[in-house]
């Protein structure tokens, strides 16, 4: 058990709030907590690193306000952030096992997103979800019957459906009316650390349409070319956005229409490498783990090219002061991010993996353009003639001065 005389936070995201206060909240939803907390007690935040004692944070506080810290108040802050779950103690251990456990011991994955990103009743959902389909901002109604099955892969957002739904709808009109694909492997991003690169899981989606089932056989194929454990971090799935939002749209453009199952793949980071020299997979600097993911999921796309249809869901560009930038928000920003999207999309549109990652290197990422490693197994293991760009779109929050961008794609057969 950690030694409370010298706390240790947890990696908890932070991020500017109304008020000039700033709201911390657990990446990893161990906590679902929201603390928001002013500019000097997110400073007291910043020395629980496991190194520094109440006595020495009370010394640097002094050293930067000018006034005196009583022992008593940080502890009082300490506590507070121990029973949302924030510090590296008892406490949370015990937590996460219990979380862990209830996890995999369930035989579905329950919707964690449904009344937060998006309606929790049925009727209102899909009311919710044909506004996103509505012209003006969307595109029509969805077919009910594909003309083609020459879709091989979109790419869809997955920034919350209030904020992106019209450009998830352009996508997903694509799916309905060039896809008979039986089942849709979805590539989310995992947006907490794991140790695999990428993490699978065999469960069923469950939102309040109902349950999208996971095609077990096409999971089997995958792994049994593999030989790294991709589900180690399974448990990453339990409250990840990326991929249920996804579930949604394909539950609703299907419904009363036909059958379909799902192969659910989280990719993590690929930082370690963006700021290496080289690619994933082409260079001597090449990641096996990477290489051997990447490689079994072309290989089932190939085997099984007429019964699936890949899905990225991903987002772009993420600038502004929640990201860590010192910036304010201006129209000519805007436009600059857009040219550099769209510059970096073209090279998607090419279906042009390696000058993709290659963009990314060189920028060594400056964008925070979280889709990259989804967007790049995506572009090998789809092995498109052609593409189509459907829709580019941001959305700028004022309040936090900061700006999400995300797209539309479509790569055909």
């Amino acid at each position: 058990m950690r030694d409370m005389n010298v706390p240790k936070l947890r990696p908890i995201e932070a991020f500017p709030f109304k008020d000039n206060l700033i709201c911390l909240r657990d990446p990893q939803n161990y906590s679902d907590k929201l603390l928001l907390v002013p500019p000097d007690v997110f400073f007291i935040c910043t020395f629980l690193d496991g190194e520094h004692s109440v006595l020495d944070i009370q010394t640097e506080y002094t050293r930067k306000f000018g006034n005196l810290l009583f022992s008593n108040k940080v502890e009082e802050i300490i506590d507070q952030l121990d029973s949302c779950l924030f510090l590296e103690t008892e406490r949370f251990y015990s937590a996460r096992e219990e979380a862990v456990s209830g996890f995999k011991a369930a035989r579905v994955r329950a919707a964690s997103h449904a009344g937060t990103a998006y309606e929790a009743e049925r009727e209102s959902l899909l009311k919710q979800l044909e506004g996103s389909f509505s012209p003006p901002d969307g595109p029509g109604k969805p077919a009910t019957e594909a003309v083609s099955n020459r879709l091989r892969a979109i790419i869809a957002p997955h920034i919350d459906l209030r904020r992106g739904g019209p450009c998830f709808a352009y996508s997903y009109a694509e799916v309905a009316r060039e896809s008979q694909a039986t089942t849709f492997i979805i590539l989310g991003i995992c947006h907490t650390e794991t140790r695999r690169r990428f993490v699978l899981t065999g469960k069923d989606f469950e939102t309040p349409l109902g349950k999208a089932e996971t095609d077990g056989d096409l999971l089997e194929c995958l792994t049994e070319k593999c030989t790294h454990d991709f589900y180690l971090d399974e448990f990453a799935h339990r409250n990840e956005h990326s991929i249920e939002f996804q579930v949604l749209f394909l539950q609703y453009i299907f419904r009363g229409v036909r059958e379909f199952r799902i192969l659910p793949v989280l990719c993590s980071s690929l930082h370690s490498i963006i700021n290496a020299e080289g690619s994933p997979l082409k260079s001597p600097m090449s990641d096996p783990e990477v290489r051997e993911f990447i490689e079994a999921l072309k290989t089932v796309c190939s085997e099984k090219r007429e019964q699936t249809c890949l899905i990225g869901g991903v987002d772009l560009s993420h600038i502004g002061q929640r990201f860590g930038h010192s910036l304010t928000l201006s129209r000519d920003l805007l436009d600059k991010i857009e040219t550099e999207d769209r510059k970096m999309l073209q090279r998607v549109l090419d279906r042009d993996a390696e000058g993709f990652f290659e963009l990314i290197r060189n920028e060594r990422d400056g964008r925070n353009v979280c889709g990259v490693p989804a967007i790049y197994a995506l572009l090998h293991a789809a092995c498109a003639g052609n593409s189509r760009l459907l829709r580019y779109d941001q959305n700028a929050d004022q309040q936090t001065q900061s700006v999400v961008s995300f797209a539309s794609l479509a790569l055909y057969a």
